[in-house]
């Protein structure tokens, strides 16, 4: 074999071995990749799956609570009609129905703005664990920028 040839050999080994170690390289950042995406995926449908458990669970403790105001409201009605009944005077029955309106009114202000707060919070809490694995989105692509 010539000095030529020898030399051509050389650098087409060489050039194979580079070739191939590149390769190696791009093929383990390649699957450093996909494993980092599988798990990026992963924790987006795990903070899903909590986002739906918050809300079953603020949904089921909504549910709970106006079951309890439905309660009481119904005490409340019966109590008033029984008072009601009892009334001996036109003029006592047209106040003391007012009284009722203006306590009906003021209660269901009062359940309707503690069921905004609930739902607020609830919506809130829900949308936590979506919020969190945003940040980890903003936070990788700006490694990558």
């Amino acid at each position: 074999m010539t000095k030529a040839a020898k030399k051509d050999t050389k650098k087409a080994n060489d050039f194979t071995a580079d070739l191939r170690e590149r390769a190696g390289v791009a093929m383990e950042k390649g699957k450093k990749l996909a494993a980092d995406g599988y798990e990026f995926q992963k924790a987006n449908v795990e903070a899903m799956i909590e986002s739906g458990k918050i809300g079953a669970q603020g949904v089921q403790e909504i549910g709970k609570t106006n079951v309890e105001f439905a309660k009481s409201n119904f005490g409340e009605v019966k109590a008033a009609a029984k008072e009601l009944t009892a009334v001996k005077s036109p003029t006592d029955f047209v106040k003391l129905q007012g009284d009722f309106a203006r306590k009906g009114f003021d209660t269901a202000v009062s359940q309707t703005s503690k069921n905004t707060e609930s739902l607020v919070k609830l919506f809130s809490d829900m949308f936590q664990p979506m919020s969190n694995r945003m940040a980890v989105a903003t936070d990788m692509f700006k490694k990558a920028a």
